[in-house]
């Protein structure tokens, strides 16, 4: 590759003082290079300042930033130690603790706190490189089934809720937009690939449709009939955990044993007693539903199908931690581990 001219360029948008807003040309005239452009807010006295990286075919990573006369340079910028803001660093891509607290609801709900904070580091590097422009039309809508989805129905609603998370109108804009941007990406990961999938493993999100109970004890397996007679009154007398009764189970979240027993099972009859963390799970199987592509399997198989993308970029991230022990990154396949 030729770096003279792209260097120039480079350099030019880095001057011109708005480089975001040139940062899209620059991509169009260089699209053999993946380009990131990482900005800095000195806390000192508030001054922001921009870098460019360029990974070129080869993977060799150019730094490249510009300072004008009687700024501070680059290299200077946030010499001291990382504070207590900073929590994590994936790939250069750094997490506050407050941007952590925002993934603990907003982005990521399934996983463990480190794999979603992990994850969500992985998944604004490649936004960073590749992101898709948000209309205003687009992000009103996602806005829209934002607050649908935290049943924010009226203005005063989310008004009390953002001040409840101490979320400007601004911050709120950028989680939208983010968690849009990320649905996105999940598309564009899945795209072409989900009937393959679905073909090779759709039996995972066979669904069952199940009435359900922790017992303290083993319990002695009730008629089936009576079943939530008895769940009543073992709930009553401290017998049985509070949790949800009714549920939809998918095979694939199950152990192999109990998934065999509970999707085996016939419609009204009793499975189990299973034992379970907190004591012995008793289910009533109402329904058995195998998995067919429509809209709501469409979308778990994307979400696996981004889950698997992700875990391949983890297992070669380079990944810090700054608070806590470097240990505490879950044991996923090869992913190197510091301690800070």
């Amino acid at each position: 590759m030729t770096y003279g001219p792209m260097l120039a360029d480079a350099l030019g948008l880095l001057s011109s003082g708005m480089p975001e807003g040139g940062l899209d040309g620059f991509r169009a005239a260089y699209p053999q290079a993946r380009t990131r452009l990482v900005a800095q807010r000195e806390e000192f006295d508030g001054s922001l300042q921009h870098a460019l990286l360029i990974k070129d075919g080869d993977g060799a990573t150019i730094s490249l930033s510009w300072c004008a006369d009687r700024a501070l340079p680059w290299p200077l910028r946030g010499v001291h130690r990382a504070g207590e803001h900073l929590l994590l660093r994936v790939n250069g891509i750094e997490t506050p603790v407050a941007r952590a607290i925002a993934c603990l609801d907003f982005i990521w709900d399934e996983s463990a706190l480190s794999d979603r904070l992990i994850a969500d580091s992985l998944v604004r590097e490649e936004l960073a490189e590749a992101r898709e422009p948000l209309g205003d039309t687009a992000l009103q809508e996602a806005m829209d089934a934002f607050r649908r989805a935290r049943g924010l129905l009226t203005g005063a609603a989310t008004r009390a809720w953002m001040d409840r998370n101490r979320i400007s109108h601004q911050e709120l804009e950028e989680l939208v937009a983010l968690e849009a941007a990320v649905a996105a990406l999940r598309s564009r990961v899945a795209a072409g690939r989900v009937e393959d999938w679905f073909a090779e493993h759709g039996a995972e999100l066979d669904a069952v449709r199940v009435a359900r109970a922790v017992f303290v004890t083993e319990p002695a397996v009730p008629d089936a009939d009576g079943f939530l007679h008895a769940v009543e009154r073992a709930f009553a007398d401290g017998s049985a955990r509070p949790g949800e009764v009714f549920a939809t189970l998918r095979r694939g979240d199950l152990d192999g044993e109990t998934a065999e027993r509970i999707f085996g099972a016939v419609p009204g009859t009793i499975a189990g007693p299973f034992p379970v963390e907190g004591g012995h799970l008793l289910v009533k199987v109402l329904a058995v539903e195998p998995a067919v592509l429509d809209e709501t399997v469409r979308d778990l198989v994307e979400r696996r199908i981004f889950g698997e993308w992700i875990e391949e970029r983890r297992n070669t991230a380079k990944i810090e931690w700054f608070w806590g022990v470097a240990e505490r990154t879950a044991a996923g396949a090869g992913a190197p581990r510091e301690r800070a």
